[in-house]
């Protein structure tokens, strides 16, 4: 059944063109013993966000929430950070090497040590002691209708001294929004991100949904004010559930 559904969020994914990123498509099967906790990859050609109309270059792990908290007695913002570090440690692997895909030791070691870091606290999203609101721009939306101006006129005014600002995108990896905040003079605002690593298949009750999705309320805190930016023609995310 949790195939079926995880199926169900392929078909509802829009087919489109783009670059093949360097990863694990071809990668020999797993013998580590890890493979109880992973989903089945999308296929490049559905690695697409149809709300955010753009194409992911990267192929990210989805984990399974309902094995490793049954496992490891994690709970949904555990898991959605378990997920995110891991797809961070891996693209800054292939980053790094010519190499294609991980073999069977490495990968238990970068899910193992992962997973103890998070299970000791360590976030890779954390909403600064006192922040009480957060604006989350959504990157996608005004890439897509040209009017990225309008986030570095924001970022000239106070705007952000009162709200915290977010950047999410539903499509760019981390190290790659990095690199865009780089080129379009926006690395010294001070953005929080939250990328396409955070995104999965799962509600925070742990049931399986289709479609990819973060419920950002359980990474914030219920007692923070979220006020979403996004161009006017364009509607929210489908991505994104408070």
């Amino acid at each position: 059944m949790k195939f079926l559904s995880f199926s169900l969020l392929l078909i509802l994914i829009s087919c489109t063109n783009g670059p093949v990123r360097q990863d694990v498509d071809d990668a020999p099967y797993r013998t580590s013993g890890l493979e109880q906790f992973f989903l089945p990859e999308l296929p490049t050609w559905a690695n697409t966000s149809a709300s955010g109309q753009c194409f992911k270059k990267h192929n990210f792990q989805y984990l399974d929430f309902g094995k490793l908290s049954a496992t490891y007695q994690l709970k949904y913002p555990e898991l959605v950070e378990l997920q995110a570090q891991y797809n961070e440690r891996l693209e800054s692997y292939f980053r790094s090497t010519a190499v294609r895909f991980v073999k069977p030791v490495e990968e238990a070691a970068f899910f193992s040590n992962t997973l103890e870091q998070v299970r000791g606290g360590v976030k890779h999203f954390k909403i600064p002691n006192g922040v009480r609101e957060v604006e989350v721009i959504w990157l996608d939306g005004y890439i897509a209708s040209n009017k990225v101006d309008q986030i570095k006129q924001m970022a000239q005014t106070s705007r952000f001294d009162e709200r915290l600002p977010v950047i999410f995108s539903s499509c760019l990896s981390k190290q790659d929004l990095n690199q865009w905040l780089v080129e379009n003079d926006l690395d010294q605002v001070g953005f929080h991100s939250l990328t396409a690593e955070w995104l999965n298949p799962y509600s925070s009750d742990l049931s399986m949904k289709p479609g990819l999705r973060v419920e950002i309320k359980k990474l914030m805190g219920d007692n923070v004010k979220v006020k979403f930016l996004i161009p006017n023609e364009i509607i929210l995310p489908t991505e994104i559930v408070l």
